[in-house]
C-alpha cells in the first residue's frame, strides 16, 4: 500500500468520527495485516479422516527388491507370492511404503510417509481414532497422545508419518514452510551422501559406479561392505555356525550368532576397499563410509575396524545395535575410525545414553523413524550437548525426503543425509519436486507445509485395489485402548 493511499485511508477513517472511535479502529492502517492467508482459519481446523496409500511399485506388485521397490529399499513381500486381498475399511493387507493423508473440515490435507521397506498399515492406522477431531496445528499435543504406541524400527515410522502430515497441514493452514515452525533454518540446502547397490561385484564396475556419483556432485559416499560376501570361499578368513552366512536371520543380536573373522579375513576386506579406491583414482579422496558388515561379534568388529584404518573410512556404521552402549564404547576406545549408529532408534531419549557416554562419534537417526520433524530437531540438539555429530539415515520417496529436509534445515548439528541409488523412476512422478537432488544437495522448499504437491493420480497405479486414498479406513474409527503410560 502506497504512502498516498495510506494518507487518504487515514483521513477517510478519521472523518467518520465517534463511530470509528467506538469501534477502536484508530490504529495506523500500516499495521493492518496485509496479504493474510484466508484459505483457512487455523483455530477452527479439525481432522475429519485419515487414509493411506500402500505403494508397491508399478502394477501394485510386492517384492520388487532393493533399488527397485518402494523407497529404493528392499521391496515388501520379499517375493513370497501373492498377497491376500485387503479387507474393506482396513486400508491395506500388508506392508509396503505407506503414504498417509490426513483430511480436515476445511478441505486442506496433509501428507506423510513411513520408512520405505515394509511397515504394516496398522502401524499408521492404529492411531486414527486418537487423531480424529483434533486440531492438526496442535502437533506436539497429538504426538504425545500417539507416541506411546510407536516403537523402535519400523513401528516408529507410523507415528512419524502422522507427525509429518500434521506439520504439512499446519504449514498450509498458516502459509509457512515446516522449517519455519521449527524455529527457522540454518541452511538453504541439505547435503546428501550417496548409498546404494553398485551394478555388479566387479571392482572396476563398483569404482565406475562411485565415480559417476562423484561426477554428479556428491561429496560423501557409502559402500555396503558385506564381509561374508567378500570372504566367501576364502579359507581361514571367517568362522560361523554351519549354514550361517552373516545375515541376521531371526536373531538381531550380534553375540547370538558367533560370527567371527580372522586377522587374515579382516585384511582381505580392507584389500577389497583399497582396490576400489585405487580404481577410483582422484575421486577416492571423497569421504567413503561403510555399513552392513554382517552381525560380527564385538571383538571381530574391532579387528575389522583396525584393519580398515589404512583405507581411511570416513565412518563405520551399525557394527552393533544402537542400544548396546558399553559395546559401542569398547569399539570406540579401541579403534581410530569414526563410528555412527541409530537408524532404528525411536524418540530422542533412546539415543541419549549413547551420546552421554560419548560411545560414538555420530548418531544416525532415520527421519522417518525417530518420531518426526520436531523429534529429529530435539535429537540433534541433544547430541550437540554432548559434542556428538548427526548424520541422517533415509529410505524414502520424495514425500518422506522433503519432510526430513525441513527438519534438517532447522538443525544446526548436521553433516549429511542418505540418498539411496538408484531411485525408482516413479519417484519423480508422485510429486512436483522432480529429481530432488541437485549436485549432491536437496534445496529446502520454501512453500507452505512440505512445499511440494503430491500427485495422487501418479500414486494410484502403484497401489493394489483396497489400498489407495479412495478406500475408506472406517474399521479404525473406533479402535482404541491401552493409552495409559503408567498405572
Amino acid at each position: 500500500m502506497s504512502t498516498k493511499e495510506n494518507a487518504i485511508g487515514r483521513r477517510a477513517l478519521l472523518g467518520t468520527g465517534a463511530a470509528v472511535a467506538g469501534l477502536g479502529l484508530l490504529a495506523d492502517l500500516e499495521a493492518y495485516p496485509q496479504d493474510v492467508n484466508r484459505n483457512s482459519i487455523p483455530s477452527d481446523l479439525k481432522v475429519t479422516d485419515m487414509r493411506i496409500a500402500v505403494l508397491r511399485g508399478p502394477g501394485g506388485q510386492a517384492g520388487a527388491g532393493r533399488g527397485g521397490g518402494p523407497g529404493g529399499g528392499r521391496g515388501p513381500g520379499g517375493g513370497r507370492g501373492p498377497l491376500p486381498p485387503a479387507t474393506p475399511g482396513t486400508g491395506g493387507a500388508s506392508g509396503g511404503t505407506i503414504v498417509v493423508r490426513i483430511d480436515t473440515n476445511q478441505g486442506i490435507s496433509g501428507y506423510g510417509q513411513t520408512i520405505g521397506d515394509g511397515p504394516q498399515p496398522n502401524y499408521v492406522l492404529t492411531h486414527k481414532t486418537r487423531v480424529l477431531g483434533e486440531n492438526p496445528c496442535n502437533v506436539d499435543k497429538i504426538f504425545r497422545k500417539i507416541k506411546i504406541h510407536g516403537a523402535y524400527n519400523r513401528r516408529g515410522s507410523g507415528v512419524n508419518a502422522i507427525e509429518n502430515a500434521l506439520w504439512d497441514l499446519a504449514g498450509k493452514a498458516y502459509g509457512v514452510p515446516i522449517y519455519q515452525m521449527l524455529g527457522g533454518k540454518f541452511r538453504d540446502k541439505v547435503r546428501m551422501y550417496s548409498e546404494g547397490d553398485p551394478r555388479s561385484n566387479d571392482i572396476k564396475d563398483i569404482a565406475a559406479d562411485y565415480k559417476e556419483r562423484v561426477a554428479a556432485g556428491f561429496t560423501m559416499l557409502k559402500y555396503d561392505l558385506g564381509v561374508a560376501r567378500i570372504l566367501q570361499g576364502k579359507k581361514g578368513t571367517m568362522y560361523a555356525p554351519q549354514g550361517y552366512n552373516g545375515e541376521p536371520g531371526e536373531n538381531p543380536e550380534n553375540y547370538y550368532q558367533g560370527f567371527e573373522i580372522s586377522a587374515k579375513g579382516a585384511e582381505l576386506v580392507a584389500d577389497h576397499v583399497a582396490a576400489i579406491k585405487e580404481a577410483m583414482g582422484d575421486d577416492a579422496d571423497i569421504p567413503m563410509a561403510h555399513d552392513h558388515f554382517g552381525h560380527l561379534t564385538v571383538k571381530s568388529c574391532i579387528k575389522l575396524a583396525k584393519a580398515m584404518e589404512r583405507v581411511t573410512p570416513s565412518m563405520l556404521e551399525d557394527m552393533v545395535p544402537w542400544f548396546r552402549v558399553e559395546e559401542w564404547k569398547q569399539i570406540a576406545n579401541s579403534v581410530n575410525v569414526p563410528t555412527l549408529t541409530g537408524e532404528d532408534a525411536y524418540l530422542v531419549e533412546s539415543l541419549e545414553p549413547l551420546c552421554q557416554a560419548r560411545a560414538v562419534d555420530y548418531i544416525h537417526p532415520d527421519h522417518c523413524v525417530i518420531g518426526g520433524c520436531l523429534e529429529l530437531k530435539k535429537t540433534a540438539d541433544m547430541a550437540a550437548k554432548y559434542s556428538v555429530g548427526m548424520m541422517v539415515h533415509s529410505n524414502a520417496t520424495p514425500i518422506g525426503y522433503i519432510a526430513g529436509v525441513h527438519a534438517i534445515a532447522a538443525c544446526q548439528n548436521f553433516l549429511a543425509m542418505e540418498w539411496h541409488q538408484p531411485q525408482p523412476a516413479w519417484h519423480k512422478d508422485i510429486t512436483d519436486a522432480g529429481g530432488l537432488v541437485v549436485k549432491g544437495y536437496i534445496p529446502v522448499p520454501t512453500g507452505p507445509g512440505l512445499g511440494i504437491k503430491v500427485n495422487e493420480e501418479a500414486i494410484r497405479p502403484l497401489c493394489r485395489q483396497g489400498e489407495f486414498f479412495t478406500d475408506p479406513t472406517t474399521y479404525w474409527d473406533s479402535q482404541i485402548g491401552g493409552d495409559k503410560t503408567y498405572t
